[in-house]
């Protein structure tokens, strides 16, 4: 007798007899040839056939993972074959690892009793396997993985044991619930589709087990609290000698009945609250309470009572708010990892097209559409749904109608997850009418807000207290709060907010909301401009606008739709230093020429004239007409609220009066300068700094070299005390400029890396590229001609996603000459 431990594997045809009552005589060919597949799948990989007996298999293995190839190799080349009517063969296999005896070359021991139960308990087609399985078959075939169906009890097998259907791209997925003989030490429902993802929160959530006797799993809708908490609650059987049981109470229509659902649920009977918990007082269970938010409280009071007096009793709950009592550890689920959701949507197409596949041509839509649904599993789900009569790309460009298109769900899907609509329709059903107000005027903000800024625009309800109205949709999983550096930043949910949305311009409410998020708007920038422009905390700012970003856009596309020009241009100038110092002086100069070609006329008119000169002046070469605009409406600033921009702005046209390097029109503007100069410094040194620049430019093109230095040494000295990148990223370019001047090579490098490092601090783009340029006219001067092409390659991608193509011609050509001519330009 010899013994060993090896992997097991039983087959055999689901529906035989029918098959042989259907087919007759040509029963026998279907038989030979799925007899031929499987042997040589087995053969393949090292199977010894043990047993044969009419449409059936017993073959051991040395490995799990060879009789798992096996298994795999055997379905797939069962899917060809076919009886003379074209009738398919369906086989069932069960996998199992174990010890076993070889008796005079027969194998017994009771891992033959349990694969062999584990087929049985299989349907055709599917290939069931046991933990110990799962746990030794590595490596694993490609596009191979495991579903969890959880624990079953198996005929004549002492304990339950844990299953999982063997998954691959090739092989059916939907399977009915195993064959096991009910009872055993858990109700949870098998899953019918692949787990993806999630490990993180499996994890977290399984440690919060380990510590707390209720863990509540909260988020928004269609998130996957329920799957979450069902694949942890599996994994728990064996910690609990009394079971875990899962209660669903999402068809529990009022709060009165969640006692007696439990009490069904456990076998208890009709019993009163009292006479539930002491029957539980003696017990050792994980009970799963899933769907708690429309009968929260009465799921709180029923808690609190079990977890006061029965200590051996642990709560998992799933809600989209918590249930608020003591001892609960609440942990939220987020939307899922981007390349999760992407694989969610890839299996669930697969599902409804077999044909699917992600590949180059539709990449970027697989990613818009996870990206636009916030990679919300149901929202994947029901989105792959439509990839049977839809491209991905088609889907993608239908997306701003997904209440319309994201309908449909399996028949036993919770009604309320049958559509995207429903979902989102129950949580907001489940609200209170003040609380209903808040989340559709919030619905206003593109992408997040501050405090402030709710309730700038919830404020046409004074007896509305906004925060606390905003925390309790925190907690109800419709807002999502973020901590940064500059405070509590609150977003919806994209699909959220779309159907917020829809409720605000139901109610008659979009117009007196989108103007009150034109006045948050307006006040932001207001708050950013004198940080911005005079000095502060640079780094927290630009950050606060970053999140804002979506918000700016849409206040300054209404304000030109409300046919107010002005609070457009004031909005753009106080972000000004965000624009710019982020690299996006091109939209900012598209957004400047809208607000021109609005009508835009006055005091407005000659700021947004200056705005348009500046932003050329971070693209490439201004346009003369646009000098010539800003000389004739400057005046008008004196009227704003900062009167310095009209001598701000004479500076940099004197300056730009000029064609570049004429020394003696150059130095018949040092004067004027230097007047402005004279003239500003009572507004503080913030204005005297960005005037500062123009007189350098002048000095340098006159040829007055000391005068440059000077100006450009105190603009740089006042830069760095502002602590303005973006201050600091120019007022170092124009030193190094100036060093290059006069021959001091390792000045201007060290001045050019200084006006570098601040750039990219910020994004600065323009600047980079500048200073990053003179960093190679550096190298090139000292010989290190290879070091000047490099630094030039460097940019050039960011270079042509920034500049004109002339910009991005000229840099091209000035690589190619020193490929051409590795001993330099020339």
């Amino acid at each position: 007798m010899a013994r060993a431990t090896v992997a097991l594997l039983f087959s055999d045809i689901e529906g035989s007899t029918r098959l042989l009552q259907q087919l007759g005589p040509a029963y026998a060919d279907l038989l030979f040839e799925h007899r031929r597949v499987l042997r040589q799948a087995f053969a393949d990989h090292d199977g010894e056939e043990r047993g044969t007996e009419g449409d059936s298999f017993f073959v051991t293995f040395p490995t799990a993972a060879a009789a798992t190839a096996a298994a795999l190799a055997g379905q797939r080349g069962l899917a060809d074959v076919r009886g003379s009517d074209g009738a398919g063969v369906k086989v069932r296999m069960g996998l199992h690892v174990g010890a076993v005896d070889v008796i005079a070359d027969t194998v017994v021991g009771l891992a033959v009793h349990e694969a062999a139960r584990i087929s049985s308990a299989a349907h055709g087609g599917q290939v069931l396997a046991s933990e110990a399985v799962v746990r030794m078959a590595e490596p694993m075939p490609a596009g191979a993985d495991w579903v969890d169906l959880g624990r079953h009890r198996l005929k004549d097998v002492g304990e339950p044991m844990s299953l999982r259907q063997l998954s691959h791209p090739d092989l059916p997925r939907d399977f009915p619930p195993p064959r096991s003989s009910g009872g055993g030490r858990d109700n949870l429902p098998a899953q019918p589709t692949a787990f993806v993802g999630r490990l993180p929160e499996i994890g977290a959530v399984e440690s919060l087990l380990g510590s707390s006797r209720l863990v509540t799993i909260t988020g928004a809708g269609g998130v996957g609290k329920s799957r979450i908490a069902l694949r942890v609650a599996s994994g728990q059987v064996d910690r609990y000698s009394d079971g875990v049981w899962l209660v669903e109470l999402a068809t529990t229509g009022e709060a009165s009945t969640v006692e007696a659902q439990v009490a069904t649920t456990l076998s208890l009977g009709q019993v009163s609250s009292d006479e539930l918990v002491k029957q539980l007082r003696d017990r050792r269970m994980l009970i799963l309470l899933d769907n708690c938010e429309h009968v929260v409280d009465a799921v709180a009071r029923l808690v609190d009572a079990v977890l006061l007096q029965c200590r051996d009793i642990s709560i998992l709950a799933t809600s989209r708010e918590p249930l608020g009592i003591d001892g609960e550890a609440v942990w939220r689920v987020p939307p899922l990892e981007i390349d999760d959701a992407i694989e969610l949507l890839e299996v669930r197409a697969k599902a409804v097209a077999s044909s699917f596949a992600i590949s180059d041509d539709n990449r970027a839509a697989v990613r818009e559409v996870c990206e636009r649904l916030d990679a919300i599993p149901l929202a994947l789900e029901l989105a792959a749904a439509r990839l049977g009569s839809l491209t991905v790309q088609q889907l993608a460009s239908r997306l701003d109608q997904r209440f319309r298109l994201l309908s449909g769900g399996g028949r036993r899907t919770l009604e309320r997850h049958r559509t995207l609509q429903a979902t989102v329709d129950w949580s907001y059903d489940l609200l209170t009418a003040e609380e209903r107000t808040v989340l559709r005027r919030v619905s206003v903000f593109n992408g997040g807000f501050g405090l402030d800024a709710a309730e700038t625009v919830c404020s046409g309800d004074d007896r509305v207290d906004v925060f606390d109205v905003v925390d309790r949709l925190v907690q109800k999983s419709l807002i999502i709060a973020e901590e940064r550096s500059w405070g509590m930043r609150y977003r919806l949910l994209e699909t959220v907010r779309q159907y917020g949305l829809d409720r605000l311009v139901e109610a008659g409410e979009a117009v007196d909301a989108r103007d009150a998020h034109l006045a948050a708007v307006v006040q932001l920038a207001a708050e950013a401009e004198p940080i911005l422009w005079d000095g502060g905390d640079e780094a927290k700012w630009l950050e606060q606008l970053d999140d804002a970003e979506g918000n700016i856009r849409s206040a300054l596309d209404w304000a030109l739709e409300r046919d107010d020009p002005g609070a457009a241009a004031w909005v753009l100038f106080g972000v000004f230093g965000w624009i710019t110092g982020r690299g996006r002086a091109r939209e900012g100069l598209e957004m400047s020429r809208r607000i021109l070609a609005s009508g835009v006329t006055g005091v407005d008119l000659a700021l947004t004239n200056f705005l348009v000169m500046c932003f050329e002046s971070n693209i490439g070469p201004f346009a003369p007409a646009t000098v010539e605009a800003v000389r004739e409406t400057a005046p008008l600033l004196e009227q704003s609220r900062r009167p310095w921009l009209h001598q701000e702005a004479m500076a940099y046209t004197i300056a730009w009066s000029y064609p570049s390097g004429e020394a003696e029109a150059a130095a018949a503007c040092i004067e004027p300068i230097r007047a402005v100069i004279d003239d500003v410094r009572k507004y503080g040194v913030g204005v005297v700094t960005w005037c500062l620049q123009p007189l350098i430019w002048v000095n340098l093109d006159a040829g007055n070299l000391a005068d440059a230095r000077a100006a450009a040494e105190e603009g740089l000295s006042n830069a760095v005390a502002s602590g303005l990148s973006l201050r600091v990223s120019r007022m170092a370019l124009n030193r190094a400029r100036i060093s290059m001047a006069e021959e001091d090579l390792d000045g201007a490098w060290r001045y050019a890396e200084q006006s570098a490092a601040a750039a990219r601090s910020t994004g600065e783009t323009f600047v980079v590229s500048a200073a990053t340029q003179l960093l190679a006219d550096v190298a090139d001067r000292r010989g290190d001609h290879g070091l000047a092409r490099d630094l030039l390659v460097s940019i050039l991608d960011l270079v042509e996603e920034s500049q004109p193509p002339a910009a991005v011609e000229k840099l091209r050509e000035r690589i190619a000459t020193y490929s051409s001519n590795p001993a330099g330009a020339g």
